[in-house]
């Protein structure tokens, strides 16, 4: 009896632990407030998988030393339809699918011994479903996005926009920030504008203004972006 009385309760209190862990809300991404970040397997040869809404795509990311050109120290590896894609390896990566599941975007950082604040530059591409086979075609949207945001970056010294993946408007069109860097010599820090993309294409089809990015979208954004600050109006009094 009091065996079990002392196992029933073991039971319980590992039940009543998983059902804490599993009730923890999710930290919000940097750029997306829906975005699964990979900070969790940084520095670690452990996988992360990433599964789609589908609930049957699966993307699978994880990081190794190997070095790209920008002289960062690693990379993340994106493996999904047999095949892998490399990107920058910093510790603030993170992965936002499509909901139509047909396409998954990636914002990767990448950083060098040069970067202060630890985070490096921020770069965006997404990876797009072939209509055949399993295989999954790349678009890089960095330099194009950087290119227009180019005018907004009052900077002294030749700095780079971080560009980010903000959240899917349809499965065709995604909404991608360009931030000037809050750890930077330009004027305007923390300065951002958004583009809608089209997913097939790579395209910019229009800009969104930061004041309708917060507006509108505000509910998608992640901790990269001050949040939105409630007016209150006073009422006077009639006499």
């Amino acid at each position: 009896m009091g065996r079990f009385g002392i196992e029933g309760r073991m039971r319980l209190a590992l039940a009543m632990l998983l059902v804490g862990a599993c009730a923890a809300p999710t930290q919000a991404g940097l750029f997306a407030k829906h975005a699964v970040g990979v900070t969790g397997i940084y520095g670690s040869p452990r996988p992360m998988t990433v599964t789609a809404p589908d609930g049957r795509t699966r993307a699978i990311a994880r990081f190794s030393d190997w070095t790209p050109d920008d002289d960062s120290d690693d990379h993340l590896s994106v493996f999904i339809g047999g095949d892998d894609h490399d990107f920058a390896g910093g510790p603030h990566a993170e992965l936002l699918w499509a909901p139509d599941s047909r396409a998954l975007a990636v914002t990767a950082n990448a950083v060098t011994a040069d970067d202060e604040d630890g985070q490096g530059s921020f770069e965006t591409t997404i990876l797009v479903r072939k209509p055949k086979g399993r295989h999954w075609r790349e678009i890089n949207l960095t330099r194009k996005i950087r290119k227009l945001f180019a005018p907004q970056m009052l900077c002294d010294d030749h700095e780079k926009a971080n560009v980010g993946a903000v959240g899917w408007t349809s499965g065709q069109r995604l909404i991608v920030a360009a931030q000037v860097p809050v750890h930077s010599s330009c004027a305007n820090r923390g300065g951002t504008a958004a583009y809608i993309v089209d997913v097939q294409t790579g395209d910019v089809l229009m800009d969104v203004d930061a004041r309708v990015l917060r507006q509108r979208y505000g509910q998608m954004l992640g901790t990269a972006f001050p949040k939105i600050r409630a007016h209150h109006h006073r009422h006077r009094r009639k006499r």
